[in-house]
């Protein structure tokens, strides 16, 4: 990509963000998976994640993952709308970006890996193969970490047990690793939970219409995948998708909700 075209779209950007001069704002979910100031595992450093958040405090209205579907089918917002998410359940969540979040009193929604709050040794070692990392480095929340953020006004949501692909196991093995994700987290949290988060997102490829299906059976009204585009109207609700930020980026971060 020239200069010049890079130029191009970041004024794009700018002129489309106040959001109102070609149809309804933009509606988008933006997925973080860890917040850290130094981590090379890090989707954002802490202070690129306080700059962003800072902004789209600024410039759009923040509103929780189980709110954004009737948001952007009803598109009577005057900015954009955007929700906030963060998958796996890395403890840095907790340390690094919950404060932020508090502090500019912005809600998000954490989607829980239960096998790796629970520490089961072959869960860590997968993500420590996901990650490229020694098992040591994956640091998972504790259960007491998740109902804390919960009770200070994050929402949480499941995130399969064990994360696997879904879409490449058997049918009995998915639907339990869905049906015991939210058994666990309800058990610890007291209250239903009614989000899911499929683990690597991409539709097809890792989760099926066999997956959306199981997922409404066991009870969960709104999914997350990972598609790097924003709601439209009318969209399934148990397909959300999700933008995944993975740098410091503000002008990145800025196109994305514009859509250049």
């Amino acid at each position: 990509m020239t200069q010049e075209l890079r130029d191009s779209l970041k004024a794009i950007a700018r002129r489309s963000l106040p959001g109102g001069s070609r149809g309804a704002p933009r509606v988008a979910v933006l997925c973080y998976h860890s917040v850290h100031p130094s981590s090379p595992t890090a989707s954002v450093s802490s202070e690129g994640f306080r700059r962003q958040l800072e902004w789209l405090s600024n410039q759009c209205d923040v509103v929780p993952f189980d709110q954004v579907r009737t948001v952007a089918d009803r598109g009577s917002c005057r900015r954009p709308v955007v929700a906030i998410t963060f998958d796996d359940a890395f403890s840095d969540n907790y340390y690094h970006a919950w404060p932020v979040l508090a502090e500019l009193e912005m809600p998000a929604t954490f989607f829980i890996t239960t096998g790796l709050v629970a520490r089961q040794p072959t869960v860590i070692e997968r993500f420590a193969r996901l990650l490229s990392v020694d098992s040591s480095a994956i640091e998972p929340l504790s259960w007491a970490q998740v109902a804390e953020m919960r009770s200070g006004g994050m929402s949480i949501g499941a995130h399969s047990v064990t994360h696997p692909n879904l879409a490449a196991i058997e049918a009995d093995e998915a639907r339990w690793e869905i049906e015991t994700s939210r058994r666990v987290l309800e058990n610890v949290l007291g209250e239903d939970v009614t989000s899911f988060a499929y683990p690597f997102g991409k539709p097809k490829h890792a989760f099926t219409s066999r997956t959306v299906a199981q997922v409404r059976a066991a009870g969960f009204s709104h999914g997350g995948a990972i598609t790097c585009r924003t709601l439209r109207r009318g969209g399934h609700p148990l397909r959300g998708p999700r933008i995944p930020i993975n740098s410091d980026s503000l002008e990145g971060l800025q196109s994305v909700i514009a859509g250049a």
